[in-house]
């Protein structure tokens, strides 16, 4: 008789047959796919080692050659939840009808398999905006589980796909919209978070146009400070694409960003010299045109572009078109608010 318990933080397995096939699958949600992990010796015993660790509150399904063998609970911690939303992204006010992405971003690593529950989109009055998201079936996480990416289905944007036909738009321009995470989302120790947290939108037109820096402000910095050189946009970029991006060759130094601006505030005076602002051609708006190519296109259409670069000089003012109203620079409470530029 094959028998399964919890020992510290690994499952322990006793009379198992020579080369059994196990899995062991978190039961939140149905059922997920089998937890990534090793199974290791102990004597005449077993032991399953996940590759991430078990979340209190959680049970856990034993599988043995295709037959469920046990169902274990991991209690769930007795402590005070702490663990808190960061921030939502976007973070302007205002997105476009074919909005294609939202982050958010948790102050502590997260569970995985509790975002279909406690990630919505709402409509002013709190009613669920039914098919708005691509299911959770993969959650999509960084490497820490600390941000999660909420993908807006994108055959209701893309046009002409059966989905944009028959049941058209998830969004509604001039209308209000809400991205909700409520507390039932376990972090990695399984408990919920302290409190949900939301954040409202009002809806604009479509945005198909490809990422053009040329259409950007920059605030050009004077030579011999340590001024920020400043980069508003003309419309809210993809703040999970930000990050890593944009960046000033041969210059390191602290980075902000908003939706609508990014700042680099440099660890040494700028040099009275020619700079360049180095654009990734993947980096991408809210509605994911790129500056290499519109989302909504021909995809026979070539997107191989080469990095694109702006040229400033400390000292000297740059053109631009008319500056937009940008939204307040992000500073994270996760211990990402601060990110040093490579140099190239």
């Amino acid at each position: 008789m094959i028998k399964a318990s919890f020992d510290g933080d690994r499952i322990r397995l006793r009379g198992l047959p020579p080369g059994a096939d196990v899995q062991i699958r978190p039961t939140i949600n149905g059922q997920l796919p089998a937890m990534a992990g090793k199974l290791v010796g102990d004597g005449d015993d077993l032991l399953f080692r996940p590759r991430f660790g078990f979340v209190g509150g959680t049970t856990y399904a034993v599988w043995v050659g295709g037959a469920l063998v046990a169902a274990l609970t991991r209690p769930r911690p007795d402590r005070e939840a702490t663990t808190e939303v960061a921030e939502i992204f976007p973070t302007a006010q205002e997105v476009p009808r074919n909005l294609l992405r939202c982050y958010v971003w948790f102050t502590r690593p997260m569970s995985v398999g509790y975002a279909a529950d406690n990630v919505r989109l709402v409509d002013d009055a709190g009613n669920t905006i039914k098919g708005a998201l691509l299911p959770f079936d993969h959650e999509l996480w960084d490497a820490d589980h600390t941000r999660l990416t909420v993908l807006l289905d994108p055959a209701r944007i893309k046009r002409g796909l059966v989905s944009n036909v028959e049941v058209g738009y998830a969004l509604r321009e001039d209308e209000m919209f809400r991205l909700v995470v409520g507390t039932g989302f376990l972090d990695a120790q399984g408990l919920p978070l302290k409190d949900r947290a939301e954040r409202r939108y009002r809806v604009t037109d479509d945005e198909r146009r490809r990422v053009d820096p040329a259409r950007w402000i920059l605030t050009v910095p004077t030579e011999g400070t340590r001024e920020p050189l400043r980069v508003d946009f003309d419309r809210p970029m993809d703040q999970g694409l930000l990050a890593r991006c944009l960046r000033v060759r041969n210059v390191q130094g602290d980075v902000e960003f908003g939706a609508r601006n990014w700042s680099l505030t440099p660890h040494q005076p700028w040099a009275a010299a020619k700079h360049e602002l180095v654009v990734d051609p993947v980096l991408e708006d809210v509605a994911g045109n790129s500056v290499a190519r519109v989302f909504d296109r021909d995809l026979d259409e070539s997107d191989d572009v080469p990095d694109t670069t702006v040229s400033f000089t400390p000292g000297e003012a740059a053109a631009g078109p008319p500056s937009p109203t940008p939204a307040a620079p992000w500073r994270s409470a996760a211990p990402r608010a601060r990110r040093p530029t490579s140099s190239a």
